[in-house]
């Protein structure tokens, strides 16, 4: 019996410690849920697209989506029919409202920032008369809700209240830089808070047309330098070798035509180019004076692109879609790339034709005039982390900011903007080799040897007393040295 009885409790404490390993699994299971279900958020396999960034070897390597496709919002479901060839966005936050340019229905579309109806307007009035939109393709409204609209076929901008009443209204720039015979197509505009308007319009390859607040015209602003490829050196030598009437006949060598304007709450205006044959400068960024001053010239991720839209936020993240490939590019202020994703195609989170990006608080919207569509996208718990950290540190908060990067890093150890976000933390907190670790990990060569050197004068400063003090015993040495080989070469001279 005692036999049995010590079996008995054995077989119940092999069942005691089955159960405690299996409740110890069924923890280490449900921990790895919750990972697995903020993967599944980020790592959606229904999306049409896979979004990737690129790490230190220039090679595009997969990354958790930091946006996903949420709903894409008809014409009908706004309640003003189906859209005809929309053109443009625009969102108004200080009056948190969202204007559409339909094109080819000829009006604007006014909506709350939950795409709810507030109006649409058709057609203006001028002196007390109708005022019909023909072709408007862009729109810019200030905060004071005053609209401006570029019209191709009336050939004018058209300046209206929210009643529609009419403004004002400027035709086509007059200048001795302006030939006569110049078709003027205004297609997008910007005003600053002092109310100059820049405007983008076809075929000019000088720059902006930069208009005072009455409409008149002060000069071409931003001109986009010429792109001085292969085929263009090839041609230019041509040129000093034929003969003027045989040169005459040869290509011109233009500017590179801007393709969309975007003006940003710091008061830079920033430009996409239309097209370019070596990518080299697809994206500026204008001071006051028409200085590009974008810190970065040409980037890996924008390879044979055509960017139809930009937009800037308050942190300086840049947002771009590409009109050829429809994919959207995301990346901070010096150009390195955090997302890209989308794409050709019909599902949601898919393009045909995009031709505007907006941002609005957290969400991305792109207008799509072949679809007809304008498609929403949320961020993501990773696209959060990595919003939240680059706003941390844009405040201020450095060493909050290292916690959300970290947070990346473990989703994404690819991830290099994160390394780079660290280490600029670490920078600023003055903690440089930590710094100089995470910089070296970016493959970040710029900051890396700017720490560096902060490094080295802290090494120097910490240990001043003792280099000092082997300077003084190497110098004492020295001229100690010194000192005997003169006394030893005298004693050689007397000898002699």
């Amino acid at each position: 019996m005692t036999g049995i009885k010590k079996g008995e409790e054995g077989t119940k404490n092999m069942e005691w410690k089955r159960k405690i390993a299996m409740m110890l699994l069924i923890v280490i299971a449900c921990s790895g849920n919750v990972v697995h279900a903020f993967a599944a958020e980020d790592i959606n396999n229904e999306v049409p697209y896979r979004t990737y960034t690129y790490n230190k070897w220039g090679n595009a390597t997969p990354t958790p989506n930091g946006y996903l496709p949420q709903k894409s919002i008809l014409g009908t479901s706004i309640g003003v029919g189906d859209f005809l060839e929309p053109q443009d966005m625009f969102y108004c936050s200080a009056r948190q409202e969202i204007y559409i340019v339909d094109t080819g229905n000829k009006r604007i579309i006014v909506t709350d920032k939950e795409f709810q109806l507030i109006k649409v307007i058709e057609e203006l009035i001028w002196e007390g008369n109708p005022y019909p939109l023909q072709k408007p393709t862009g729109i810019f409204v200030t905060e004071e809700g005053t609209i401006y609209i570029t019209d191709q076929d009336n050939k004018e901008i058209l300046i209206c209240n929210q009643d529609g009443i009419l403004l004002n209204k400027y035709g086509k720039p007059v200048s001795n830089l302006i030939e006569e015979d110049f078709v003027y197509k205004p297609s997008k505009i910007v005003v600053d808070d002092f109310g100059k308007i820049y405007v983008q319009s076809f075929g000019v390859y000088q720059g902006l047309i930069y208009l005072k607040p009455d409409g008149t015209f002060v000069k071409f602003f931003g001109a986009n330098k010429v792109e001085m490829t292969m085929k263009r050196v090839i041609q230019k030598l041509w040129k000093t070798i034929l003969s003027d009437k045989a040169s005459s006949n040869m290509q011109s060598f233009n500017p590179i035509e801007y393709g969309n304007v975007f003006i940003a709450a710091d008061g830079f205006i920033y430009a996409t180019a239309a097209a370019s044959e070596n990518n080299s400068k697809l994206i500026a960024k204008l001071n006051p004076l028409g200085v590009d001053i974008i810190p970065f010239s040409r980037t890996v991720w924008y390879s044979n692109a055509s960017f139809a839209d930009i937009s800037v936020d308050e942190e300086g993240t840049i947002t771009v879609v590409d009109a050829k490939t429809g994919r959207i590019y995301q990346c901070d202020k010096n150009g390195q790339l955090m997302f890209a994703f989308g794409g050709i195609g019909e599902q949601l989170g898919l393009f045909k034709m995009p031709t505007s990006i907006i941002e609005v608080e957290d969400k991305l919207y792109v207008l799509d005039s072949e679809k007809k569509d304008i498609t929403q996208f949320g961020l993501t718990g990773f696209g959060e982390k990595v919003r939240s950290a680059i706003s941390l540190y844009n405040r201020g908060l450095y060493e909050e900011s290292i916690k959300p990067w970290e947070d990346v890093i473990r989703l994404n150890a690819n991830f290099l903007l994160a390394y780079t976000g660290v280490g600029k933390a670490y920078y600023q907190l003055e903690e440089f080799e930590t710094a100089m670790k995470y910089y070296k990990l970016a493959n970040d060569r710029g900051n890396y040897s700017i720490a560096f050197k902060e490094h080295s004068l802290e090494v120097m400063r910490s240990n001043f007393g003792l280099i000092l003090a082997a300077i003084i015993i190497l110098s004492v040495i020295y001229k100690g040295s010194m000192h005997f080989l003169k006394k030893r070469r005298n004693r050689k001279g007397e000898r002699v």
